[in-house]
């Protein structure tokens, strides 16, 4: 079976594409051609193709700027999307999530050549999610086309993807049958990122060997107002407690702790490739996903608890949606209430007992390579797209 997938992110870079690519490469293990639409890193007027772990990827030129193509926002990556199912047949096509560079060309496709349509909702962009967060006209507008659009198509899929319990409610609220939506919770790539010497990767990153060390990577900006007040918090209980950062630079963590005079105990990493953030969770004792309760956070769950399994090291994060649950279920950290003095106790707790901080990163291992392995979990999707072909066959 031939597959179209569609990612609004950049090619390389994202949650999103993260999500598409892992499920991509372990569904071609399983027999699947995956064809993988992603929006242009570099702008460029040349369209380019090349294969990722056999996954076929191609980004149409483009020459917007990168937030416009981030955002899966760009009319020019639109239309040259527009323009490869115009000429290609696929046998289905699975957008994630509803960006018009995903929702647009796939929506095309089902009619173009009656094949199924799969969409995928991994975050809630619209009315008590990503939109709360949009100021000034230009946010409020795009919060407003968010919260239509991403209802829309939904809709108007044969079969929903969903991240979460939270948004699977939703989908079945919008008249979508049971047997058409399926749970494809974040994965692990066990293959790309492994657990390696701490020791030596402190070396390699310029970092105190001795120190105790938490770890946060991520792009989205949603929680830093409660890392930074935990960390400030915890390192007034641990004189010599660090945080090391890679991915998206918050100002305001930034301002925050240096005006608590900890600018010293923080080392921001920068973006660093998916292939060597392996090197980066293993100069951690402690990774910290810092989750507020709110509507945006119930909805999704962040492509960071994967890699954090893959590391092989405990996780601190709090009682909010499915991450805390499955942290607690699992026995592979600790879950805390998002109060930043309670969160920094119980991540001291943890860091002093480095027996059970081993022992609770071999147990996430372990669901990283079996249960929570992208391999397993792609393989949930291949009774959903065998069952959309016969269905789709027999009109």
């Amino acid at each position: 079976m031939r597959i179209l997938m569609l990612t609004y992110n950049m090619a390389g870079i994202g949650g999103n594409f993260i999500r598409v690519h892992s499920l991509a490469k372990s569904l071609v293990h399983l027999g699947y051609k995956i064809t993988l639409l992603a929006s242009r890193r570099f702008p460029g007027m040349k369209r380019i193709e090349e294969e990722v772990s056999g996954v076929r990827i191609i980004q149409m030129a483009d020459c917007m700027p990168e937030r416009v193509r981030h955002g899966g926002l760009s009319p020019i990556d639109v239309f040259g999307r527009l323009e490869h199912v115009r000429r290609v047949r696929y046998d289905l096509v699975h957008g994630f999530d509803h960006r018009p560079a995903v929702s647009i060309p796939a929506l095309f496709a089902r009619r173009q050549w009656h094949i199924p349509y799969v969409a995928d909702w991994a975050d809630l962009w619209g009315r008590g999610g990503i939109g709360e967060e949009r100021r000034g006209i230009v946010g409020k507008t795009l919060a407003h086309a968010d919260h239509y659009w991403e209802q829309s198509v939904h809709r108007r899929a044969d079969a929903a993807t969903v991240v979460s319990p939270h948004l699977a409610e939703r989908v079945k609220e919008m008249g979508i049958p049971d047997e058409y939506i399926h749970l494809v919770q974040v994965g692990a790539n066990v293959d790309v990122i492994r657990p390696l010497p701490k020791i030596a990767m402190r070396r390699k990153y310029s970092l105190p060997e001795s120190a105790p060390i938490i770890v946060h990577i991520g792009f989205a900006p949603f929680d830093v107002p409660l890392l930074a007040a935990t960390f400030i918090a915890l390192a007034r209980c641990n004189p010599q407690v660090m945080l090391v950062l890679s991915g998206a630079s918050f100002p305001s963590l930034d301002k925050a702790i240096e005006s608590a005079g900890l600018a010293g105990r923080i080392k921001h990493l920068g973006v660093v490739p998916y292939e060597r953030l392996g090197e980066v969770l293993a100069c951690g004792d402690v990774m910290i996903l810092p989750y507020s309760r709110s509507s945006l956070n119930l909805a999704r769950y962040p492509n960071r608890i994967g890699d954090y399994l893959a590391a092989g090291r405990p996780i601190a994060t709090n009682r909010t949606g499915d991450p805390g649950i499955l942290v607690e279920s699992e026995k592979i950290g600790i879950a805390e209430d998002d109060n930043p003095e309670t969160f920094a106790e119980a991540i001291q707790k943890l860091l002093s007992d480095p027996a059970l901080c081993d022992e609770m990163g071999r147990r996430a291992r372990q669901l990283a390579e079996t249960r929570l392995s992208w391999q397993a979990i792609a393989r949930q999707l291949d009774d959903l797209y065998q069952g959309l072909g016969r269905k789709f066959n027999a009109h």
